[in-house]
């Protein structure tokens, strides 16, 4: 029984994790990082736009058209973060997590989104299990603070590059890509 017919599929090195494209364009995308609903706008977008690009590719020549095109998404997001240009203030940047019980009810470990509603606490916030605490990746201790609290300065953008990574990484090694080589970093400049 024939289950998805695609167009094209592009398969990552990893296992199960896929993008197919359909004849309308729409994209199919199976165990990739980018389509979690946690991941930030900012990041988010730039997937999307990513999947949009690949949904317009008719034939091989377009295909290498549109690696092209992704190398540039990439590039202009990374450039945007080195330069802190994301907007007036960090809610692009925010990660969205449901608090799975009240702060305080987490006791072996400290999970960043439970990290950054304490700190909603000690500024009089009032929280329960199922609230949802939009943070953003700071530099100083916890690394984290809620969004409507923290500033563009604080914002730790090589948290934003390593999340594009991790974001992008399976479809730009689909595609015969590398994200270390699209921002420019050099083979030596890996290593150190």
């Amino acid at each position: 029984m024939l289950d998805k017919v695609y167009r094209y599929s592009v398969f990552s090195s990893r296992k199960k994790n896929y993008l197919g494209i359909y004849s309308d364009g729409s994209v199919d995308v199976k165990g990739m990082t980018g389509k979690k609903r946690h991941i930030p706008k900012f990041i988010k977008n730039a997937f999307d736009q990513m999947e949009e690009r690949l949904g317009r590719v008719k034939s091989p020549t377009e295909f290498e058209d549109a690696k092209k095109d992704i190398r540039e998404i990439v590039r202009e997001r990374y450039f945007t973060l080195k330069r802190r240009e994301w907007g007036e203030n960090p809610e692009e940047l925010a990660f969205h997590v449901v608090l799975g019980k009240v702060p305080g009810g987490y006791t072996k470990t400290t999970p960043q989104h439970v990290k950054a509603a304490l700190v909603l606490e000690e500024n009089g916030y009032e929280l329960k299990a199922g609230d949802l605490i939009s943070f953003v990746k700071v530099m100083k201790e916890p690394r984290v603070k809620p969004v409507q609290l923290a500033l563009n300065s604080e914002v730790d953008v090589d948290k934003y590059v390593g999340q594009m990574n991790s974001t992008f990484a399976q479809v730009l090694d689909a595609l015969g890509l590398d994200f270390d080589e699209i921002i420019g970093l050099t083979k030596l400049e890996r290593f150190m």
